[in-house]
């Protein structure tokens, strides 16, 4: 179920929604925001019957969780190592006085936040993808996930969920930490997590951290927004305090600025007295940070430095001020210069909730044309609103009081742009370094230059190291220097390429640094770049540029020269010049003695060692674990021995066909096509090693069954009529248009004395089922769920109606009625419409299976 789909269904049985799901609010009441009906079409993309997705974990699965009984729970591990930073280097940053002290913590959701189709990684390309973890030292996982077996009706939801994988893996390979989520309130008892041993050990918090190993993450997040007991406080700091003690190195726990030391819930917007005992209890190391609340004041941030201090702790270590955007967007009413002073060190670490909003907030966000947008409010958001990280800065803020509203949130010239405050990290210290300029999602995918799949996609597992500045373009003359940009049209391998474009001239050489990094050269090394102008036989006009520590301020330009082909080129560069010399930077340079449009997309570029390594080996135990044929069509479950080192990821293909990338040991095809009649497929696997040279395959088959026919909803979009409608937005084309997310208004609803609705499916039709989707399908109260009604048949309209299912007392917000009955016209009849009085018939869908 779509969260916001979810949302309103909560909102009108009267349940709050807070900071991660069902639960209070945090300070604030949290904005909703509406799809337009064209995002809601677009996002469309149908769940495999037995697709992988996460779910949540109360205390009884927690208490006696293991990998081999948790569902699918291999397809959910991240496998990418946490990458070491390189050091900061002050010559080469976008602000070079900016101190690099001050940390950032990122808590946001994944791709949508969706609840039963929360997956690692699908067929849709417009999804919430993050392409700026320079900026992130912790990323937090806020997605609140359903327990295993919930009801997508009522579910319960667990009090923690760990964080994508997908996501994880991209945060590791650019070098910050991945946090799960603890949130309560949720149903069940608190106490029954604070269950401690008799040897003083406490299973939630020993379980938690195994599971954190398991799956691959660094922590969590703790939003305990409920008031406890005194006892029940008690006992959870004795089980942090003993969670820190006994946590692996690296392991990082922040506490959200919610309890008091006696249970009660009360936001301190800091780093006080009060509170910090969650943090250092009489010297005891509990929790390693705060998320400190929204409402900043500059005393209770100058309360949390001095406190931290007090405590012989690092105020950046573990204050981070809390900034909401994803109900304030680009306008929070508190301003983040009272922790960055200007002109000033800064005072504390900072934290930002709902950095997605410039995907949530978009209300044609699902639409794949407009993604361009979307990207673009993502760069006003990290980088500034002139979208340069060295021209940060806002002109138009006016610091105002929390009422609950956002103003103006769209408008990006009120933000300074993350840049302005936290320096830009790198991860990019040994070779090989190879990018693909591969953002993590696409609309194709491309390997070696060609497209070998036009199906859209998504997994930030695959995300490569993308530019540490996005993006600082300068002309050396008077002209305006060209738009830099990812290009999803083309690319080398992966789904994107960087797009350097405009109209180039004497007046205009542009330079873009794209990489800080750290490699310090022996002689051997070479650099090669993959570039097309998509023209043969000209000047490429493009050097590559590299900046050494030695020397900041100046470029020693590699040319690439003459294109030799109209597709993709490839230059590579000897570097026995530098040998000795650290690169510090990376930079392309375009550049044209004449005028003339101009563009030049690069697929990759790659600083090798001297000498490589040879390809990885043929994978080991490829085995088809599971195959789910319907009709032409099968979902298959693949799994191989993982290889610990010499590998960047693996690929699934088939006679060229890219099925698949993933760095594990497991994968999920959810469509493998039939091709014709053959009656098996043939899989390869290949490992790709970290320089991008690919190993020999090992294959498997696939065997293909009879091919059946495949259920399908016969009455979608068929033409329906009814006995009447409430008003125009809510007529009977409503109840088979497939969704049920598009709002209150995205049903079929009648306030007639007699009510039926009828849907002609076109010719006589063999049906197993009919599926109801009452009113709290749709996000209203489940008080109105249609609690008597029948489903009649005919073969023709003018034949009787035969009844095929009467149903009486119903309450459920979802009915599903099995038949084996072949007609072409159906009819559902109510004749008690709701739980109570309340005279409206409420329907967002009537199905009709079958073949």
């Amino acid at each position: 179920m779509d969260r916001r789909a979810f949302i309103r269904m909560l909102s009108a049985a009267g349940v709050t929604v807070g900071l991660a799901g069902p639960g209070p609010l945090a300070g604030a009441a949290r904005a909703t925001t509406a799809t337009s009906a064209t995002s809601a079409a677009a996002a469309a993309s149908t769940p495999g019957a037995h697709q992988p997705y996460m779910h949540g974990y109360n205390a009884a699965q927690i208490k006696n969780w293991s990998p081999a009984t948790d569902p699918l729970a291999r397809h959910f591990r991240s496998r990418v190592p946490l990458a070491p930073r390189i050091a900061p280097f002050a010559a080469t940053q976008a602000n070079p006085a900016l101190a690099t002290g001050p940390q950032l913590m990122n808590l946001s959701y994944d791709y949508d936040n969706s609840f039963f189709t929360a997956f690692k990684y699908n067929d849709v390309y417009a999804r919430r993808i993050l392409r700026f973890w320079q900026y992130t030292d912790l990323y937090g996982s806020w997605h609140g996930l359903p327990v295993d077996g919930a009801s997508p009706s009522s579910p319960e939801f667990g009090v923690v969920n760990a964080p994508n994988p997908a996501w994880t893996d991209a945060a590791h390979r650019n070098g910050a930490k991945s946090l799960g989520c603890w949130f309560w309130p949720r149903s069940g008892t608190f106490s029954d997590y604070l269950e401690k041993r008799a040897n003083g050990s406490f299973p939630v918090a020993d379980k938690l951290t195994e599971m954190a190993v398991y799956f691959g993450f660094d922590g969590y997040f703790i939003n305990q927004e409920a008031s406890l007991s005194q006892a029940d406080a008690g006992r959870l700091m004795e089980m942090l305090t003993y969670w820190r003690r006994t946590a692996p190195a690296g392991f990082h726990l922040q506490w959200y600025d919610t309890l008091m030391v006696n249970g009660q819930l009360s936001y301190q917007n800091g780093l006080n007295s009060s509170n910090a005992p969650w943090i250092q209890n009489a010297g005891t190391p509990v929790s390693n940070s705060l998320f400190a609340n929204y409402w900043i004041t500059q005393a209770r941030v100058d309360t949390s430095r001095t406190t931290a201090l007090n405590l012989g702790l690092d105020p950046y270590e573990v204050a981070f001020h809390g900034t909401e955007n994803e109900q304030f967007g680009f306008n929070p009413p508190y301003d983040p210069r009272l922790v960055f002073p200007e002109g000033a060190p800064a005072k504390t670490s900072w934290a930002v909730f709902g950095s997605h909003f410039v995907w949530e907030r978009y209300l044609d966000r699902d639409n794949p044309d407009a993604q361009g947008a979307v990207f673009t409010r993502e760069r006003q958001y990290w980088s500034g609103p002139n979208e340069d990280p060295t021209r940060t800065g806002r002109t138009e803020y006016a610091p105002r009081a929390a009422t609950g509203q956002a103003v103006d949130a769209d408008n990006p010239q009120n933000w300074d742009g993350v840049a302005r405050y936290i320096t830009e990290r790198s991860a990019i210290g040994e070779l090989p370094f190879v990018t693909r300029f591969n953002t993590g999602h696409g609309r194709s995918f491309f390997r070696d230059g060609q497209s070998t799949s036009s199906r859209e996609w998504n997994n930030l597992g695959i995300q490569d190291l993308l530019p540490t500045w996005q993006f600082w373009a300068r002309s050396a003359g008077t002209g305006a220097p060209l738009a830099v940009d990812f290009d999803y049209a083309t690319a080398f391998d992966g789904g994107s390429s960087l797009r350097i474009s405009g109209l180039l001239g004497p007046d205009n050489p542009t330079t873009v640094r794209l990489f800080k990094t750290h490699i310090v050269l022996n002689g051997t090394e070479k650099l090669t770049v993959r570039y097309t102008t998509g023209r043969a036989d000209e000047e490429s006009g493009l050097d590559v540029g590299l900046v050494f520590e030695d020397a900041p301020n100046a470029f020693a330009w590699l040319p690439a020269g003459r294109t030799t082909s109209a597709g993709w080129n490839t230059v590579t560069s000897a570097l026995g010049a530098h040998s000795g010399r650290t690169v510090a930077a990376i930079a392309l340079r375009a550049s044209s003695a004449a005028a003339r449009d101009y563009t030049l997309n690069v697929g990759e570029l790659a600083l090798l060692p001297g000498s490589t390594g040879s390809a990885p080996a043929a994978p080991t135990g490829f085995t088809v674990e599971a195959v789910y044929q319907a009709g032409t069509t099968a979902e298959v479950f693949l799994a191989w021995t993982f290889a610990t080192s010499g590998v960047w990821y693996y690929d699934v293909t088939r006679d060229g066909e890219w099925l698949g990338r993933i760095y594990d040991e497991v994968y999920y095809i959810k469509e493998l096509t039939r091709r014709g009649t053959e009656t098996e497929s043939v899989l390869r696997l290949e490992a790709v090693a970290p320089d991008g040279a690919r190993g020999a395959p090992a294959t498997v088959t696939v065997p293909w069954g009879p091919s059946t026919p495949v259920e399908t909803n016969l009455a979608l979009n068929r033409p329906a009529t009814a006995s009447g409608q409430a008003n125009a937005n809510e007529g009977p084309a409503k109840a088979v248009n497939g969704g049920v997310s598009g709002g209150n208004s995205d049903k079929w609803c009648t306030l007639t004395t007699t009510k039926w609705l009828e849907v002609d499916l076109g010719s006589a039709r063999t049906l197993s089922k009919f599926v109801v989707k009452h009113a709290a399908a749709g996000g209203e109260s489940a008080l109105w769920n249609t609690r008597d009604f029948t489903i009649q048949t005919r073969t023709t309209a003018n034949a009787q109606w035969s009844t095929a299912v009467t149903v009486t007392a119903n309450t459920a917000a979802v009915t599903t009625h099995p038949v084996t009955v072949t007609t072409r016209y159906v009819r559902l009849v109510i004749t008690k419409p709701t739980q109570n009085t309340d005279p409206a018939a409420r329907i967002y869908e009537f199905e009709a299976w079958g073949v």
